[in-house]
């Protein structure tokens, strides 16, 4: 039940991700920077816990357990730098590369995951984790129309983006589980928000005020980001990690363009092809 309760919380985590996307990408049509974006979502969702993490213990100080109460600075550390990276790089990998190349590349993390988890635990992998692994990667290229897009556009450096955004995927998802463990997924998540807040503050503060805030609609709909597309997601694939491991967690990220495939056909009215409705079914 245990690990049910984390795949679900995982599998709706990566459902909220997608509806982000969606609407980031409509943000982004109407004229809003990417990188001012995803520093607006960050600072929300960091308020957000915050205040959701004031609110828990002023209503349950008495029963706060000391192990509870320490703080995981090391993966925690790992768990906001990756944050960071991941964040910054996917959109900076867009706007070098096709948006579906981008995807694919981020969405090699799990097998940067397994990899990593190979290595950390000396066996390789079982062949039904391989197998899963490589099902999932396909169906997503699907859904992402990879066999259609010009290859010969790509260049190196948004290559090596979207690869580092890859890796750093697969490393918040492994540091987040660790410190999700250790010191409970609300607790995490804050510090690790709060880092990467720090990163952007420090990133945006000499380039002067951002440009969403003189737009009140924009700045509604990187609120809206905010709260639905990174504070609760974030909260959930954490908490569900926590349960359920990192590959598992880093496999169910995969679905995240199928849902964003969905709900842009639905709202963008982006229709899907038989590639991709083929994609998604498996």
């Amino acid at each position: 039940m245990r690990s049910r309760g984390g795949l679900v919380a995982v599998v709706v985590a990566s459902v909220l991700w997608g509806l982000g996307g969606t609407i980031a990408s409509a943000l982004f049509e109407k004229g809003a920077d990417p990188l001012e974006v995803v520093a607006v979502r960050t600072w929300i969702a960091l308020i957000g816990l915050a205040s959701l993490m004031a609110c828990r213990r002023s209503t349950s100080a008495a029963r706060t357990a000391p192990g509870r109460a320490r703080v995981a600075w090391r993966p925690i550390c790992g768990f906001g730098l990756s944050l960071a990276v991941a964040n910054a790089c996917l959109f900076l990998a867009i706007s070098r590369l096709p948006v579906a190349v981008a995807l694919v590349l981020q969405n090699l993390a799990p097998a940067f995951v397994v990899a990593g988890s190979a290595v950390a635990m000396r066996r390789p992998p079982g062949w039904r984790t391989v197998l899963g692994l490589a099902v999932a990667l396909a169906c997503v290229a699907f859904v992402v129309r990879l066999p259609a897009t010009q290859l010969g556009r790509i260049d190196l450096a948004g290559v090596g983006l979207g690869l580092l955004t890859a890796v750093a995927v697969a490393a918040f998802s492994m540091y987040g589980a660790r410190a999700a463990g250790v010191c409970g997924a609300l607790t995490a998540n804050v510090w690790a928000f709060a880092l990467a807040a720090v990163l952007w503050l420090g990133y945006q503060v000499p380039q002067g005020m951002p440009e969403l805030f003189e737009r009140p609609g924009l700045l509604f709909g990187a609120v809206v980001v905010g709260l639905f597309g990174t504070l609760v997601p974030f909260l959930l694939f954490s908490w569900g990690t926590a349960r359920v491991g990192a590959t598992v967690g880093a496999v169910t990220i995969s679905l995240e363009p199928l849902f964003g495939a969905l709900l842009a056909w639905e709202w963008l009215g982006q229709a899907l092809t038989l590639g991709q409705v083929i994609g998604g079914s498996c």
